[in-house]
């Protein structure tokens, strides 16, 4: 549900900038008639589907987002309205609230995000650059450094610290990870260990910036690379991807952690940090409307614990685990035995 709890947040930010992307998940969900098609009672994902016409997957999104808006509720698989918001969201009812749609020539998000759910496929001309542009390197303005957003990357590293025992290990490699936030904070904690960034080339000059600026120069380097074509770093030992898993679709998410499995010794894990859905796939603001926004870049799916877990053992990791690393986010932990 979207709501905040008395206490430090780390992610009050983050939260308020869902604040527009819950807004257009009402939006779309009344235009595309996901709450008309829940007036009969308690439905299926495929059954509301099917009565709006839009594919699952964002049928699946919206359903959440409402949800996530204390709209709809969901029990053993079927999604409602709560009874209260019937008369709120329904046509004819006594407290009919329409949301007002803004001008699509004028809000990107909301055009975007209504192509991407009626199309169920990333929006073209708005791929991010490592799908549109994985081989340029000049392509360097993309990764402009953000002080801030490498910094609560360096928080997430000094979490992460705290909720896995990095002893015995002395080499990581962040997939993905972008300008290594997460690699100065963890090995900072971690004195012993060395970090690996391994990312398209196109980050290499924001990323060494980033990790000079904070001084850790010596004990976090930069690997340019494709993570699904080309070499891992030689001599690492735990294998790290920090919301990479829900980039991608099941097949591609396989494939990159068969290549983790290849990658590492035996008796190695791999860690997968990311804003974890419910069981049901329901969840709260973090993890849902970053799921809402996946769907105009990419193919991927904000996963359950228990599906990333299903992934990892599907390439042969075992003794799967899953963990929180702070308020939000967990990591889901497997082992190469």
């Amino acid at each position: 549900m979207l709501r905040y709890a008395p206490g430090p947040d780390p992610y009050f930010a983050y939260k308020l900038h869902h604040v527009d992307r819950a807004r257009t998940a009402w939006v779309l969900a009344e235009e595309f008639g996901v709450f008309e098609a829940l007036r009969q009672g308690p439905s299926t994902i495929p059954e509301v589907s099917q009565r709006t016409g839009l594919q699952e997957r964002p049928v699946a999104v919206l359903l959440a987002a409402s949800a996530c808006l204390g709209i709809v509720g969901l029990e053993q698989g079927r999604h409602f309205i709560h009874p209260v918001m019937r008369d709120m969201v329904l046509e004819g009812g006594r407290a009919r609230l329409r949301p007002r749609p803004p001008d699509p020539e004028k809000d990107w998000w909301y055009r975007t995000m209504k192509q991407a759910i009626q199309t169920n496929a990333p929006v073209p001309e708005e791929l991010p650059p490592w799908v549109a542009h994985p081989d340029d390197e000049a392509n360097v303005d993309v990764t402009a450094f953000a002080p801030e957003r490498h910094g609560w990357r360096v928080l997430w590293g000094e979490a992460l610290a705290t909720a896995f025992d990095f002893g015995p290990f002395h080499r990581v490699v962040d997939l993905g990870g972008a300008t290594g936030g997460v690699l100065v904070g963890l090995t900072g904690k971690w004195s012993h260990l060395q970090g690996v960034v391994f990312d398209l080339p196109y980050s290499r000059k924001t990323a060494e910036a980033a990790i000079a600026q904070s001084g850790a120069a010596e004990r976090v380097r930069f690997h340019a690379g494709d993570f699904f074509r080309d070499p891992f770093p030689e001599g690492i030992d735990v294998c790290f991807l920090s919301h990479v898993i829900h980039d991608w679709d099941d097949e591609h998410c396989r494939q990159l952690l068969a290549r983790c499995y290849q990658a590492l010794p035996a008796g190695c894990p791999v860690l997968a940090q990311e804003f974890l859905l419910n069981a049901d796939k329901s969840g709260d603001v973090l993890g849902v409307y970053q799921w809402f926004g996946l769907l105009y870049g990419t193919m991927g799916d904000q996963r359950t614990a228990a599906e990333i877990q299903d992934l990892m053992a599907g390439v042969g990791f075992r003794e799967l685990d899953c963990r929180p690393i702070d308020s939000d986010q967990s990591i889901v932990i497997g082992w190469k035995r």
